[in-house]
């Protein structure tokens, strides 16, 4: 059985999760569109993950806490996919992702799975 990533977390949890690093909601156009995403069957998990990234990291739904809120889906991910995280690399490309403005679904998919395995 294939678990989904709305499975994992919510907008709702999403939103409770960045209030807890110090973050309000600015606009969730971004945030709503990742999560239509989330219901495409023919997407893998990882490719789900990288749409909800690219909206917290590029589009900075969240007054702050961005990038932590990011991390915090990421590593929730690896958690129930009984997946290993490279903290540091994660870490690494999250920031990347974050600084460059990397838009593109593929490239920030190649980095999830780099750092999530």
């Amino acid at each position: 059985m294939c678990m989904d990533i709305s499975e994992i977390i919510s907008k709702e949890n999403l939103l409770r999760i960045n209030k807890g690093f110090g973050g309000t909601l600015r606009s969730d156009s971004s945030i709503d569109f990742a999560f239509d995403k989330l219901q495409e069957k023919k997407l893998g998990p990882y490719n789900k993950l990288a749409y909800l990234v690219r909206a917290i990291l590029v589009d900075h739904p969240f007054s702050d806490g961005n990038k932590r809120t990011a991390t915090f889906v990421c590593l929730a991910f690896a958690n129930k996919y009984n997946k290993e995280a490279d903290r540091d690399l994660l870490l690494h490309h999250i920031i990347s992702i974050s600084k460059n403005n990397i838009h593109k679904i593929r490239n920030i998919e190649w980095r999830l799975k780099n750092a999530i395995k």
